[in-house]
C-alpha cells in the first residue's frame, strides 16, 4: 500500500461526521403512484477475524478449517472461506488449508489486506497516564517494523479529534505525541482542523469520490433524622447543594458517555471501509457508560462487529492500591440509604431527587467499575484488555502478534428479514486447549448505501414505512423548511412534530411518575427511491403524575438540519409510540430548486417559542444572535388583545449589490389585501452571510379568519419573495 493510501485513511477517520443527520420538505401528501419505502442493503456477508491460543496463551497458526464451527444464534453457519493471514502475506499461508470460494476457485484475498492499520486513542488521561501513554507507543513502535504497518494517534476530549493521520513514520508519531501532551482541548481542536485541512487538500489532487465523510447519592442525614432548628436547617440546605452537584454530575457522565461511544462510532464507521486487520488501541482509565447510554453503546459494538474492528483497552493507572469497585459500593451504599429512609417515611411526603434516581443510582453503582468496561469493550470485538499491571512490554507484544497473525473466516448468514435484534457469535474448535477470540455478535440492521448505519430501534420504522396502507394510529407531522440557496446544496431544516395527547403516558411501578417512550425517524429518497438521508430520534419523556394533562397539551417537537442538491425528493416520516405499540406515517414531495447566489429569503416558519442564548455564535438556521426558535408545524394562532403572532425567517442579501436590502409585509384576510408596513432597517448579515428575522406581530386585529402574510424584500434593483398563510381564531 503506498503512502497517499495511507493519507486516505486518515482522512476516513478525521472528517468522518459522527452522527449522519438529515433532510427535505412539504406539507403536501405524496402521490399515490408513488413506490413504497424500501431498504437497500449492501453484501450480507459476514466477516471474522479469528485468533487462537493454547493454554499458554501462545498463538495457534496451524488451526484447518474442518476444526473451526461458527455458529449464529445457536445455529452453525456454512463458511465460505477460511485461512490464515500472517505478516505481509495476502493469502493463507497453506493455501492447501484454505476454503474454496463458491466458484470452487481457490480462496484469494483483496491485496489491501495486507494492511494492518493500528489506531492508538486515549481519553480521559492526567499527566501520569499520558506519560504512560507515550512509553506504550515507544514500546509498540519497537515491534512494528514492518512497512504495511500504519499508526494514527486520536483523543477524545468532548469530542474526537486527530492528532496523526495513519503514518508509519515512527520519529513523526512521537514527536506529535511528545507534543499533545502538554496540549488542552483547544490545542487538541486546533491540530484537529489543521490536519482535516491537509488531507482535504490531498483527497483534491486525488480521488474526486473520496468520503471525509450516575452515579448516587451518598449523603446520609444524622442517625434518627436530622435534628430540630439549625441543625436542621443546615442538613436540608447541605442536602440540596449536594443535589444539585449530584444531578449536575449524572448530567456530565451522561454527556460523556454519548460523546465517547460517538467518537469510537466515528472511528468504526470509517474504518470499517477498508479491509484488512483493524485494531483499535483505546486508553481510559475511568470508561463508564451508564444506563440511558447502553443502547448506544451496544450499536457501536454492533458496528465495530460488523466492520472488522476489534478494540484492545488499555487501564493506564496500572497497578493501583486500591479496589476499583469503592466509588460503586460508595454509591450502592448511598442508594440504600435513600431507599431506607423512604421506609422510614411510609412512603409518605415529598420525594427528594435523589430518591426519584433511586433505581438509576444503583444500576450505575453495579456498573460504575472501570474495568469491567474496558473488559466489555475488549471481550465484545476480540480483543483483550491490559490493566493491573505497570509493565506493557509483554501484553503489547501480544497484541502486536495478533494485528500480525490472524484467521479469517467469512459466511453468509440468509438473513431474511431485518428485526433489529441481536445475533449472538460463538466459534468452538474441535481441539482441546485452545481458546478462540473473536467478535461476540451484531444486531440485525441493514446497512444503507452509502455507509449509513441503522439504529435497531430504526428498523420497526422503516417497516412501517413500506407498509399498505400507511399506519395512522398516531398523529405525526413532517416538514422541511429552505434557508441558504448558496454553495453546491440547498440548505434546509427538517420539522417533526407531533402531539403529546396523542401518545400514551404509562403509569411507572412508583405509581408517581408517568413516561412517554416513543422513537421518530425520516428517511429522504431520490427519484430513484434510494435513501440518500436518513435521521431519527429515540426519546423518552418522564414527568410526575399530576403534570401529565398539562404536558398532554404540549408536543413533541424535533429539527434537522441537512443540505441537498437540486431535484425532485420525497420525505417520509415514522413515529411509534412503544407504551401501545401504535404507529404512525407521514408521506410528502419535495422540490430542491437551483442553487443561486442571488438575494434570496428563506421559507418564513410559525415559531412556538424562542429561547434565549447570551453570545450565541451557533450558525445554524434556527439560531440568532440572542437566541433559538423552537418552530412548529401547526398554523393556527390566537388572535385578540394580549397574543402575538410570532414568525421566523431569513435574508440573504447579495454580495455583489452595496444597496442594503429593505423588508416589507403585505397582509391578506381571506384572499382580500388589508394593507402593508415597511418594517425597520435590517441588520447587517452575519459572517455566514444571514439575517436571522424573528418577528412577532400584535394580533389584537387580527379576527377569526385565514390569512396570509408576503414579505417582500427588495435590494437595488432585486427582490424575492416569501409568504406564510395561518389561521386565526
Amino acid at each position: 500500500m503506498n503512502r497517499s493510501t495511507a493519507v486516505f485513511a486518515g482522512c476516513l477517520l478525521c472528517g468522518y461526521g459522527l452522527a449522519a443527520q438529515a433532510t427535505p420538505q412539504s406539507e403536501s401528501q405524496a402521490p399515490k403512484q408513488s413506490s413504497p419505502t424500501t431498504i437497500q442493503s449492501t453484501a450480507q456477508e459476514v466477516v471474522l477475524d479469528m485468533v487462537f491460543r493454547d493454554k499458554n496463551g501462545k498463538t495457534v497458526r496451524d488451526i484447518k478449517p474442518e476444526q473451526v464451527h461458527v455458529f449464529e444464534d445457536g445455529i452453525e453457519q456454512h463458511l465460505t472461506s477460511f485461512g490464515l493471514v500472517e505478516g505481509q502475506a495476502a493469502a493463507p499461508a497453506n493455501p492447501s488449508e484454505s476454503m474454496s470460494g463458491a466458484s470452487g476457485k481457490p480462496l484469494t484475498l483483496d491485496p489491501m489486506r495486507e494492511l494492518r492499520l493500528v489506531t492508538l486513542v486515549f481519553e480521559g488521561l492526567d499527566n501520569d497516564g499520558k506519560r504512560f501513554f507515550r512509553q506504550a507507543l515507544d514500546d509498540l513502535l519497537k515491534m512494528a517494523p514492518e512497512q504495511n504497518l500504519y499508526f494514527s494517534v486520536f483523543t477524545i476530549d468532548q469530542k474526537l479529534h486527530c492528532l496523526q493521520p495513519f503514518t508509519d513514520d515512527h520519529a513523526a508519531l512521537l514527536k506529535t505525541v511528545d507534543k499533545a501532551t502538554m496540549w488542552s482541548f483547544i490545542q487538541y481542536s486546533k491540530q484537529s482542523e489543521q490536519i482535516k485541512t491537509q488531507l482535504a487538500n490531498t483527497l483534491s489532487q486525488g480521488e474526486s469520490d473520496a468520503q471525509s465523510s450516575a452515579t448516587g447519592d451518598t449523603a446520609q442525614p444524622p442517625p434518627g433524622g436530622p435534628t430540630a432548628g439549625a441543625g436542621q436547617a443546615a442538613w436540608q440546605m447541605a442536602k440540596i447543594q449536594y443535589d444539585m452537584l449530584q444531578q449536575a454530575d449524572a448530567a456530565d457522565r451522561e454527556y460523556g458517555a454519548r460523546a465517547t461511544i460517538d467518537a469510537l462510532l466515528a472511528i468504526v464507521r470509517a474504518e470499517s471501509r477498508l479491509p484488512g486487520r483493524k485494531v483499535v488501541l483505546y486508553f481510559n482509565p475511568w470508561l463508564f457508560i451508564p444506563e440511558i447510554a447502553k443502547e448506544q453503546y451496544n450499536y457501536m459494538i454492533s458496528a465495530a462487529n460488523r466492520g472488522n474492528v476489534s478494540f484492545y483497552t488499555v487501564d493506564p493507572k496500572g497497578l493501583v492500591t486500591y479496589s476499583q469497585d469503592d466509588q460503586g459500593r460508595r454509591d450502592l451504599g448511598g442508594a440504600l440509604g435513600e431507599l431506607r429512609q423512604q421506609q422510614l417515611s411510609g412512603g409518605v411526603g415529598e420525594v427528594r431527587p435523589s430518591q426519584a434516581r433511586m433505581d438509576e443510582t444503583a444500576e450505575n453503582a453495579i456498573r460504575s467499575n472501570p474495568l469491567l468496561w474496558l473488559r466489555d469493550l475488549a471481550g465484545q470485538t476480540g480483543g483483550v484488555t491490559i490493566a493491573e499491571t505497570n509493565d506493557l512490554r509483554a501484553p503489547l507484544r501480544t497484541v502486536m502478534d495478533e494485528v500480525r497473525t490472524y484467521y479469517e473466516a467469512s459466511y453468509n448468514p440468509h438473513i431474511a428479514t431485518y428485526d433489529g435484534k441481536f445475533r449472538k457469535i460463538s466459534v468452538k474448535v474441535d481441539r482441546p486447549g485452545i481458546a478462540v477470540l473473536t467478535r461476540s455478535g451484531y444486531f440485525a440492521v441493514p446497512q444503507l448505501k452509502g455507509g449509513q448505519q441503522l439504529y435497531a430501534y430504526e428498523v420497526p420504522l422503516l417497516s412501517a414505512l413500506s407498509s399498505q396502507p400507511p399506519p395512522a394510529d398516531v398523529f405525526l407531522k413532517a416538514a422541511a423548511e429552505r434557508f441558504s440557496e448558496r454553495g453546491p446544496k440547498i440548505e434546509y431544516v427538517v420539522t417533526l412534530e407531533a402531539p403529546l395527547s396523542a401518545l400514551t403516558f404509562k403509569t411507572q411501578p412508583d405509581g408517581k411518575t408517568a413516561v412517554v417512550d416513543a422513537a421518530m425517524l425520516a428517511v429522504v429518497r431520490n427519484s430513484t427511491g434510494e435513501i440518500i438521508e436518513k435521521f431519527s430520534k429515540d426519546l423518552a419523556v418522564q414527568v410526575s403524575q399530576d403534570q401529565v394533562n398539562d404536558r398532554k397539551k404540549s408536543n413533541l417537537i424535533q429539527t434537522f438540519p441537512t443540505r441537498l442538491p437540486p431535484g425532485t425528493y420525497s420525505l417520509e416520516a415514522a413515529i411509534t409510540d412503544r407504551n401501545n405499540g401504535k404507529v404512525g406515517v407521514k408521506k410528502s414531495t419535495l422540490m430542491v430548486p437551483p442553487t443561486s447566489n442571488k438575494l434570496a429569503i428563506s421559507d418564513v416558519v410559525v415559531v412556538r417559542r424562542s429561547d434565549q442564548l447570551k453570545d450565541n455564535q451557533i450558525l445554524d438556521p434556527f439560531y440568532f444572535p440572542g437566541g433559538k426558535v423552537v418552530p412548529t408545524l401547526s398554523t393556527t394562532l390566537k388572535g385578540g388583545p394580549g397574543n402575538v403572532l410570532p414568525f421566523y425567517f431569513a435574508v440573504y442579501p447579495d454580495p455583489t449589490i452595496k444597496d442594503a436590502p429593505q423588508l416589507t409585509m403585505a397582509f391578506y384576510k381571506d384572499g382580500q389585501y388589508l394593507g402593508s408596513a415597511h418594517a425597520p432597517p435590517l441588520p447587517a448579515p452575519g459572517q455566514d452571510g444571514r439575517i436571522p428575522y424573528p418577528v412577532s406581530l400584535p394580533a389584537d386585529k387580527f379576527t377569526p379568519g385565514s390569512y396570509q402574510i408576503r414579505m417582500d424584500v427588495t435590494q437595488g434593483s432585486a427582490s424575492a419573495e416569501g409568504n406564510v398563510d395561518f389561521q386565526v381564531e
